[in-house]
């Protein structure tokens, strides 16, 4: 409803703009027509001014060339002539072009006179030439009294009596012209002031009217809009806009309505939500404070762990300042005495020297920085090299080892002294913590792109819930810090960093009191790498 009594304004008042436009379209194109009347009546005012200033001209010099006789007279005939006859040419040019781009009838019919006024005009001036030829004979014939007596006449009865009468004639025509176009110029400019102002009068009274109806129409709905949003911002959603109209404003308020209601159920929403965030958040809270506990407890073992190691340093340190202390306060010494003093010296020295090494190792792989000489190695010759250690480093507790591996080469890529140090941290921990009599087996074999090394046992194995934390730095299980008090806890990480750094990996599976199995995976050299090797 409202949208169709304002399409109706719109539309009365684009008819309104619309007639306008057409109006000064119209008079523009009337102005631009009389203009170009008044121009072209002043131009063709200005040719017959032109045309009768050259024709008196030439007259003028034919007469002086009749009465003086000089060849410079001569020329100055044969010049005016040629400009008279161009004066006459444009003049005649602009008649025709102008009847070609006439638009109304009055034009047409004014075109016949001005093309006979034109053809006058030439006639007249062919005609004067054979009448000053004339005389310029009977001047060569000798009768200069006759030529003198012809001159006169032609010049009474034609130049006086009709060549300046047409003149007059076509010069009065064109000023009429001009003049009449610019009243009607005049005349329209004024009709089209009229028009311009009642159209305006019109349009202003039709809005003011059409403006003070559509307010009236829309206050009261839009009053009624605005307190029931603005109850609805204040937070109030159970207001409802009563408003029971058919228009666009009943369409409206009634979505504000349904948005209202909306509103509420989000809100409703928005609480119950609320609750379960509250909810979470005293979760996460919770899992941050045990968090919290945790980093709380690994700074705690960091402590003890800086503690271990000041322990592990200090007391070899301890004991090599005290072999040397009482060896110097000792007057009288004989060589063994000294050189067990300096064995005793140079064992412990070893071991606070490995021991360093070991951590040294470890940071250096943690930061990336550890060097390797790598190179094409056959791991079967390794193993067994390596296997022939473990047996007599296996002889002091009567643990027999045995060997499975293929008789051909497994080449691998490594770095040979590393690869054999895992092999010997793995031997040895499993020498140092099997029970006397029991069995080692090594066993290597391909499977695919990548050779497997497994080492077991029969010794007291790891507990399940140490199993995650067997390669953790100075980590030792409960039944190894009972069996033997004098490792470190350093091993088993250098050998995971040493697998990692060969692009392998290594695994353990294991019981409490029924031995560990270690296993080694490396990447098999490849036919290309064996090629270029």
């Amino acid at each position: 409803m409202f949208r169709f009594r304002l399409a109706v304004v719109i539309a009365v008042s684009f008819g309104f703009v619309l007639f306008l436009g057409l109006m000064l379209h119209w008079g523009s194109d009337r102005v631009e027509l009389y203009f170009q009347r008044s121009q072209a009546a002043y131009e063709t005012f200005d040719h017959y001014e032109q045309l009768s200033q050259k024709a008196y001209r030439h007259f003028k010099q034919r007469m002086d060339r009749l009465v003086a006789d000089t060849p410079v007279a001569g020329a100055g005939v044969e010049s005016s002539k040629q400009h008279l006859y161009e004066a006459m040419e444009v003049l005649r040019n602009t008649a025709i072009n102008t009847q070609a781009s006439g638009d109304s009838a009055e034009d047409w019919q004014d075109k016949p006179g001005e093309l006979e006024r034109v053809a006058r005009f030439t006639a007249f001036l062919e005609a004067s030439e054979y009448r000053f030829d004339e005389v310029e004979r009977l001047r060569q014939q000798g009768k200069r009294d006759m030529a003198v007596l012809a001159l006169s006449k032609f010049s009474e009865e034609e130049i006086d009596g009709k060549f300046q009468p047409l003149i007059d004639a076509a010069i009065n025509a064109e000023r009429e012209k001009a003049g009449q176009a610019r009243e009607e110029l005049e005349a329209l400019v004024a009709q089209s002031r009229w028009i311009a102002v009642l159209a305006s009068a019109s349009a202003a009274l039709f809005s003011l009217m059409s403006g003070v109806l559509l307010f009236r129409g829309v206050r009261k709905p839009i009053e009624a809009l605005m307190k029931g949003t603005d109850e609805i911002a204040s937070g109030n959603l159970f207001h409802r806009i009563a408003l029971d109209t058919r228009d666009e404003f009943g369409y409206l308020a009634a979505h504000f309505n349904e948005m209202a209601q909306k509103l509420e159920v989000q809100q409703e929403k928005l609480q119950e939500g609320r609750a379960v965030l509250e909810k979470k958040v005293a979760e996460r809270t919770f899992e941050l404070h045990q968090l919290n506990e945790e980093l709380k407890r690994m700074d705690v073992q960091r402590c003890e762990f800086l503690a271990d190691i000041s322990h592990e340093l200090r007391t070899p340190i301890t004991v090599i300042r005290g072999e040397a202390e009482v060896t110097l306060m000792e007057d009288e010494l004989d060589t063994e005495e000294y050189k067990d003093a300096l064995q005793r010296i140079l064992e412990l020295s070893m071991q606070l020297g490995k021991y360093v090494n070991d951590l040294l190792f470890l940071a250096r792989a943690e930061s990336a920085n550890m060097q390797f000489e790598w190179d094409r190695l056959d791991l079967a010759e390794l193993v067994a090299s390596t296997v022939e250690d473990f047996q007599v480093m296996a002889q002091e507790n009567s643990i027999s080892v045995s060997l499975d591996a293929p008789a051909e080469p497994v080449w691998v890529h490594c770095d040979k002294q590393r690869l054999r140090q895992v092999l010997f941290i793995l031997g040895d921990n499993a020498c140092r913590y099997s029970n006397p009599g029991g069995h080692i087996a090594v066993e290597l074999f391909t499977d695919g792109n990548e050779a497997y090394l497994s080492l077991s046992d029969q010794g007291i194995g790891i507990p399940a819930q140490d199993l995650e934390r067997i390669f953790d730095r100075n980590f030792r299980s409960k039944n190894a810090l009972h069996m033997r008090a004098d490792g470190t806890g350093l091993g088993l990480p250098m050998a995971k960093s040493i697998i990692k750094a060969h692009g392998g990996r290594i695994a353990v599976t294991s019981a409490e009191n029924s031995g560990s199995k270690f296993t080694i995976t490396l990447p098999l050299i490849s036919a290309e790498q064996d090629t270029v090797a």
